[in-house]
């Protein structure tokens, strides 16, 4: 049976998916430009992202 790619491809192809995971990885854990400059106000957070970024039980935050 013959592979579908040459070992070459294969290459190029581990390197995008690698690139494009650091990435995306960057881009979930590294703090936007006005997060920053919000005076720790939050900024444009919805609450559910204002729930999961106190850490707190959904339960226990009052509606």
């Amino acid at each position: 049976m013959e592979l579908p790619f040459t070992n070459l491809e294969v290459a190029f192809i581990l390197l995008a998916f690698i690139i494009f995971t650091l990435f995306t990885l960057a881009s979930i854990y590294s703090d936007s430009h006005d997060n920053k400059e919000g005076g720790g106000g939050g900024g444009c957070l919805s609450p559910i992202q204002k729930i999961l970024k106190s850490g707190k039980n959904p339960n226990q935050i009052p509606c």
